[in-house]
C-alpha cells in the first residue's frame, strides 16, 4: 500500500472546449473538496480557435492558487499537450482526461484509492460502455487491435489515467518530436492497474479526433515507437526471393523438360511483383529516414505561447 498523496495535479489538454470549461473546472472543484485533498488543475490550450483561452484566463484569476493556464504556440496535438503540462505539475500523483466530459470528475477518488491500495505506477479508468459514434467505437477497436501487433503499450489504455510523479519525470525526458502517452509509459512499468469507470456522452458537439486525425496518429505510433515494419520488409523480401527463384525454377524445367515456349508472362509478373515489393520497402524506409531526420533537427514537443503559473 501507498502513502496517501499530499497533493494531486490534473492536467486537462484543452481544444475548442469553451463551453464546457466552467462546469468541468466546478466539478473538479467539489471532488477535492469532498476528498479533502490539495489540488493543482494545469489547464493546456492546444491553440483553440474559439474563446478557450479567455475562459481559462478567468478561471485562473479565481483560483489563481490551484490554476496553471498553459496556451500552446500552435496545435500540438493531445499526447504533446499533456507532455507539456508534465512539466509544471507539482503533485505526487498526476491524473489527465478530456476536456469534453465524457470523464466524469466524480470518478477521480476511484483511481486514487486503486493506486495507493496497490502502489501501482498507472492506473487507467476504463468504462465497458464507451459512449461513442459506432463508426468510432469501430476505429478504436481497429486501432488497438493493429497497435498491439507493433506497440508494447497495453491496449486497454485509456486517456483518463493516472501516473505517479515519478513516472511523469521519466516520461518527460523523451525528447522526440511526437509523444504517445501510453507507450513511453509502457518503456518503464509493467505496474499497471485498471478501474471500471463511467462514461458519458461528449458534452461538445464534434469530436477533436477525425477520421485523418485518428490515421495519423495511428502511424506516427507504428513508425515512431517501433521497427516492426522493418522487420515485415526483411521477411517480404525474403518470401520475395523464395517466389521468383520458384517462378524460375518453374519456366527452367517447361523449357528443359517439355520444350515448352517461355513467354514473357512469367517474366512481367516477377518483374512486376518484385518492382511492388522493393518500391514498398523504400516507402516504408524512406519514412523510418524522415522520422530520424526530424529527431535530429531537434523539432520540439510542443512551444508555450503564454503562461500563467
Amino acid at each position: 500500500m501507498a502513502e496517501q498523496p499530499k497533493k494531486i495535479s490534473v492536467v486537462i489538454p484543452v481544444y475548442n472546449a469553451s463551453s464546457v470549461l466552467y462546469e468541468l473546472q466546478k466539478k473538479i472543484e467539489s471532488v477535492f473538496s469532498e476528498i479533502a485533498t490539495p489540488y493543482q488543475l494545469v489547464f493546456v490550450d492546444d491553440c483553440s480557435k474559439d474563446d478557450s483561452w479567455s475562459v481559462i484566463k478567468d478561471i485562473k484569476s479565481k483560483f489563481p492558487d490551484k490554476i496553471t493556464a498553459i496556451r500552446l504556440a500552435k496545435n500540438f496535438g493531445q499526447h504533446n499537450a499533456i507532455s507539456c503540462g508534465f512539466h509544471y505539475c507539482a503533485g505526487d500523483y498526476v491524473i489527465t482526461m478530456d476536456d469534453d466530459m465524457q470523464h466524469p470528475a466524480e470518478e477521480i477518488p476511484k483511481l486514487i484509492k486503486c493506486a495507493v491500495e496497490t502502489g501501482a505506477d498507472l492506473v487507467y479508468g476504463i468504462s465497458d460502455n464507451y459512449k461513442r459514434s459506432m463508426a468510432r467505437n469501430a476505429f478504436s477497436r481497429l486501432f488497438k487491435v493493429t497497435t498491439r501487433m507493433s506497440s508494447t503499450s497495453t491496449s486497454e489504455g485509456s486517456s483518463f489515467r493516472l501516473l505517479k510523479k515519478s513516472l511523469v519525470k521519466k516520461i518527460i525526458s523523451h525528447n522526440q518530436q511526437f509523444v504517445f502517452i501510453d507507450e513511453l509509459a509502457s518503456w518503464y512499468t509493467s505496474n499497471i492497474q485498471f478501474v471500471n469507470v463511467t462514461h458519458n456522452t461528449s458534452a461538445l458537439k464534434e469530436s477533436r479526433y477525425t477520421g485523418s486525425k485518428l490515421m495519423r496518429l495511428y502511424f506516427n505510433l507504428v513508425f515512431g515507437y517501433n521497427g516492426t515494419l522493418l522487420k515485415i520488409i526483411t521477411y517480404l523480401g525474403i518470401s520475395s526471393s523464395f517466389i521468383s527463384f520458384l517462378v524460375g525454377v518453374f519456366f527452367l524445367i517447361k523449357k528443359i523438360f517439355f520444350n515448352v515456349r517461355v513467354g514473357f508472362t512469367g517474366i512481367v509478373v516477377s518483374i512486376t511483383f518484385t518492382a511492388g515489393v522493393i518500391l514498398l520497402s523504400i516507402g516504408i524506409i524512406g519514412e523510418y529516414m524522415r522520422r530520424m531526420y526530424n529527431i535530429l533537427n531537434a523539432q520540439p514537443q510542443h512551444s508555450i505561447g503564454e503562461i500563467l503559473e
